[in-house]
């Protein structure tokens, strides 16, 4: 059995998920790529999905290397169970990226946009439980999960044992954006999106984020659960939700504005209030 203690000390525990993640994803994603298949169709989008585990196996399999089978069992317990999150960070959980959203959209109403938000694409599938169903899976099944299980589940633990919180979701962050990046330019990726992201505002919001996501994580008892469910609510908010382009941008001033917020208030070295770290 692996030795829990064995590798947390050197490079290997933090630097070998970062290669094998990336390794993978890529290696796989570099297919369609190469060939020019759309990323939706097949046989693209089977390598689509494979690749996209690159992160759920390199965090597995780092738990196991670095913590055996008791690692195992405490990311397993993390990820399902739902008592471990404190009841008061359901809210955060549930309701800051609408809420962000939201509040994008009412800045660019008030300097003078017409159409700021629109919910078609939420009112067209409520019309049919099933499709709204199998959008809401295929969000849940094609980011949020598999990514959190290495992301938070694994990697972050290991980062905010070098550097503070802070320091850790950074670097966290931008790797979280460099991973993606082979989607820029995969057919049909992100092309099929009514707004095609551009690649820096897609990575700078992406580092951003991360900086949230350690405040939530971190106050959650380290629920990977928390994150998943954070995960999911912001890619939901963002498929449900059509934004204009401006209300898109007040979206990330106010993003980074609570961003700084959380910093400021909960600290940098933490991201976490001492009197709150047990409740």
């Amino acid at each position: 059995m692996p030795d829990a203690t064995a590798t947390t000390d050197g490079w290997f525990d933090v630097w070998a998920f970062l290669l094998f993640s990336h390794g993978w994803t890529w290696l796989w994603w570099s297919v369609p790529v190469l060939a020019g298949w759309h990323a939706f169709r097949f046989p693209g989008v089977v390598f689509l999905v494979v690749g996209g585990l690159g992160v759920t196996l390199g965090g597995v399999g780092m738990t196991w290397l670095v913590g055996g089978r008791r690692g195992l069992r405490e990311l397993w317990r993390r990820l399902v169970d739902p008592g471990l999150v404190p009841s008061r960070w359901y809210l955060a959980v549930l309701f800051v990226w609408p809420a962000l959203a939201v509040g994008g959209a009412l800045l660019a109403n008030v300097t003078g946009e017409t159409r700021a938000l629109s919910v078609e694409p939420l009112v067209e599938l409520s019309v049919d439980p099933l499709a709204l169903f199998a959008t809401l899976l295929g969000i849940f099944l094609l980011g949020p999960l598999p990514e959190e299980i290495g992301w938070r589940g694994y990697w972050l633990d290991r980062l905010q044992r070098r550097w503070s919180a802070l320091t850790a979701s950074l670097v966290l962050g931008v790797a979280w954006a460099v991973w993606h990046a082979p989607l820029f330019v995969m057919v049909g990726y992100f092309s099929s999106w009514e707004f095609s992201p551009a690649p820096l505002p897609f990575a700078f919001n992406i580092v951003v984020a991360a900086v949230l996501y350690t405040w939530v994580y971190n106050n959650a008892r380290r629920s990977v659960l928390a994150v998943v469910l954070f995960h999911f609510l912001q890619n939901a908010t963002g498929q449900l939700l059509e934004l204009s382009p401006r209300a898109e941008s007040f979206q990330t001033i106010l993003t980074v504005g609570f961003a700084l917020a959380v910093i400021g208030w909960w600290g940098p070295r933490r991201l976490q209030r001492v009197e709150h770290a047990d409740g």
